[in-house]
């Protein structure tokens, strides 16, 4: 049998290489729910003791940042809570769309991620074998797979027209110093987005470091919030947690969204939308039995706010104040 060409058996090689590597098995961590945001890839057989000594593109730590985990290949993950993996540990063999479904103690994963560690099987090339060797055989021996890697990759950046980066900058405005932005501020931001580049995320950071945004007060902040989202007073465990995550460089805005998707916000949540339904459908705040009927519906079976409305509009309420 005829040897076949040296060139054919390193094309070969090269190919099942390139393959593997571009398969290789890896996790892969988000800034935000649903995969979403900047990501850090961290590949099979890879170690990060501290995300505190990984950047992401605004210049922040990668330690408390993550909210969203997606599975590639045969990887699993185990991750702490604290560099060096002291703290809580969680074990993580498939794709998680939002970390603050995991609970944690009293608190939940999202954005407490401080440590990583990466597994996957391991690989080995084959052996080479070739028929017919003889004297004069070339034997290519396939090189070792590339050490696993740790790549942090930044969304690329659109173009921006006028009235998203105006929207962009009013949202930064609302989320570092809870307030409309000023015309010179929308300007001066609208401009450095569409024509220098810049991210709605470093608008955030520019705004953050401005005197206004010093001269807050962390604690008044944060109680106005607790009775802004959950209509209390903030409990000193709250107060303290949220003062941590302040000193971490989080936003009002942030503050407020953990907020809203704690437990205690859903549910005062729904409450909201079935009393405002009630109100602009039927003209009456809903009773006691009709408020716990949807409210058990909307969190066991995924009412929604519109069917909710359709639901008071095919009443025998609704049909007699319509013929008022």
């Amino acid at each position: 049998m005829p040897r076949r060409p040296i060139f054919w058996q390193l094309s070969c090689l090269l190919l099942a290489l390139l393959a593997r590597a571009e398969a290789a098995d890896a996790v892969v961590f988000f800034t935000e729910p649903n995969f979403q945001g900047e990501s850090l890839r961290v590949e099979a057989g890879a170690r990060v003791e501290d995300l505190a000594t990984l950047r992401r593109a605004n210049q922040q730590p990668w330690r408390g940042s993550i909210s969203s985990v997606r599975i590639e290949g045969a990887a699993q993950a185990t991750v702490a809570s604290a560099p060096r993996f002291r703290g809580e540990r969680l074990e993580i063999a498939a794709s998680i769309p939002d970390l603050y479904a995991q609970p944690m103690g009293g608190q939940t994963w999202d954005r407490a991620i401080a440590a990583i560690e990466v597994r996957g099987p391991t690989y080995a090339p084959p052996a080479p074998t070739y028929p017919d060797r003889g004297p004069g055989t070339v034997v290519v021996v396939p090189a070792p797979p590339p050490p696993p890697r740790v790549v942090i990759v930044e969304p690329p950046r659109p173009r921006i027209d006028r009235r998203t980066a105006e929207r962009m900058v009013e949202h930064a405005y609302r989320e570092v110093l809870d307030r409309p932005a000023d015309p010179t501020g929308l300007r001066t931001y609208r401009d450095r987005l569409m024509q220098e580049g810049w991210s709605q995320q470093e608008v955030i950071q520019q705004l953050q470091r401005s005197p206004e945004a010093r001269a807050i007060q962390p604690e008044a902040a944060i109680r106005r919030l607790y009775r802004e989202v959950l209509g209390r007073d903030a409990d000193p465990a709250g107060l303290a947690h949220y003062r941590a995550k302040w000193r971490e460089g989080w936003t009002q805005g942030q503050i407020r969204e953990d907020l809203r998707r704690s437990q205690e916000g859903r549910g005062r949540n729904v409450r909201e939308i079935i009393t405002r339904a009630y109100r602009e459908v039927l003209g009456r705040d809903p009773d006691p039995a009709g408020m716990a009927n949807y409210e058990r519906q909307m969190r066991e079976k995924g009412l929604t706010e519109r069917d909710l409305r359709r639901a008071l509009m095919s009443g025998d309420e609704y049909r007699q104040r319509q013929r008022r």
